[in-house]
């Protein structure tokens, strides 16, 4: 095998004893091609007759990371075993040095006539002491102004289904296990608003290209809004915007299984550090339109932790007394969007928590939900502990049904939606 096959096609660890943890560090080679042609993209000058293998750092077409919080452009390859007669094509072959290990780092990717690439990459931790562990990774440019339109065909036993609502939702893929013909890095520089269009009588619906961002993969769903035997009648399909092709199919089942695709797609607290403030909600977008499940609303329930880490005495505020003989919740509100997409639950207080007493947190229980309009109970979720709720148990809920966050989610594993308000 010659050495540019071994440096830079091949997931390589090299392993040296007597290295120092700290100072493991990797590389990142790739090459860059035209999303819409499958090309490679020459970002480098010739030498002589070996193309793309010289440094040209005036080049308009350029790709680099930021690292330690400074930019670093990558660099070509290099020729390696590359000659005149064996015809080994380097173009668009980058590479990216001295990444630390564990760390993610932002990668741009820019070239005349192109929309930019903006994607990250995380260098897992390694296992042992490894220097300059070297993975693979390749970029997709796509023309400006390149976009693919896609029309979802749906059909229920070969026939079309009109007034199906297809949702397609933005997935970040995580998975760091990229190869030389195989997968990409995906882009970053996209919302994760979920996009939705209504099929006619000819069971087609139509998502803009134009709204989509270009070798985003995106998670699509067909869902029937009337039940059928109290089961959710729904397909699914996943495409790469701009690189799957145009027409797609999906063949609605109904199933009286527990649906699997009910999950929150994130909230504004995924991440631990945020603060919501005294008046802070938890704020969910969900994969498919939501209710809650009717009869369950004193099944909702809040609990506040509030030390007095100010040492002021200042009493701890407090919450709105519950009453747990009635049909209503005192201490949450819940208020779903028009559409179902989006849910914001909040808390009422009895006396105002001290802005000072930082650590304040509030806890949003029993929330139970559904797919709108499904009368199937398997299909419910709840938010945080469900506790002994008479309402959930007479209508079935199940205890293990715990609502489940996709973007906290990793390869493998599935991840609880926080129910926890950190205040202050």
């Amino acid at each position: 095998m010659n050495k540019l096959t071994q440096k830079f096609l091949v997931v390589s660890l090299l392993a040296l004893a007597g290295c120092d943890r700290e100072t493991n560090h990797g590389r990142l080679v790739g090459f860059v091609v035209d999303g819409q042609s499958g090309q490679r993209l020459n970002f480098f000058k010739a030498d002589g007759d070996k193309q793309n293998v010289d440094d040209d750092k005036d080049s308009q077409s350029q790709v680099y990371a930021v690292i330690d919080g400074e930019f670093r452009r990558a660099k070509p390859c290099g020729s390696g075993d590359l000659t005149e007669k064996n015809a080994i094509e380097a173009d668009g072959c980058f590479q990216i040095e001295n990444i630390p290990e564990g760390m993610t780092i932002p990668i741009f990717a820019q070239a005349p006539n192109y929309e930019r690439f903006v994607g990250e990459y995380t260098y897992e931790e390694l296992d042992s002491d490894i220097e300059h562990s070297q993975r693979v990774a390749n970029i997709r440019l796509f023309p400006k102004g390149f976009s693919v339109d896609y029309r979802f065909n749906v059909s229920y036993g070969n026939q079309p289904v009109a007034k199906t609502q297809v949702l397609c939702q933005y997935i970040a893929v995580t998975n760091n296990s990229l190869q030389v013909s195989g997968e990409f890095l995906t882009p970053k520089n996209t919302s994760t608003t979920t996009l939705s269009a209504t099929t006619g009588d000819d069971g087609v619906a139509v998502i803009p290209g134009a709204q989509l961002v270009n070798g985003a993969t995106y998670h699509c769903e067909a869902v029937l809004s009337q039940p059928l035997d109290g089961r959710t009648l729904a397909g699914q399909a996943d495409i790469v915007a701009g690189v799957s092709q145009g027409e797609q199919m999906i063949a609605l089942s109904a199933s009286g299984t527990t649906d699997p695709t009910l999950y929150a797609v994130r909230s504004n607290i995924d991440d631990p550090n945020v603060l919501v403030g005294a008046n802070g909600k938890l704020i969910i977008t969900f994969n498919r339109p939501v209710e809650v499940v009717p009869g369950t609303a004193n099944c909702q329930t809040a609990t506040a932790s509030a030390p007095d880490t100010d040492n002021d005495k200042t009493p701890a505020g407090t919450l709105v007394t519950d009453d747990a003989t009635n049909a209503v919740s005192e201490q949450v509100t819940v208020d779903v969007s028009g559409d179902g997409l989006t849910v914001s639950i909040g808390f009422r207080t009895a006396t105002t928590f001290d802005a000072d007493d930082r650590g304040t947190t509030v806890s949003l229980n029993g929330i139970v939900l559904r797919p709108r309009a499904t009368a199937d109970a398997r299909q419910a979720r709840y938010i945080g502990a469900l506790g002994a709720c008479p309402a959930a148990t007479a209508y079935g809920v199940e205890n293990t049904l715990t609502l489940k966050n996709q973007r906290l989610s990793t390869p493998g594993t599935t991840a609880t939606q926080p129910n926890v308000l950190k205040l202050f």
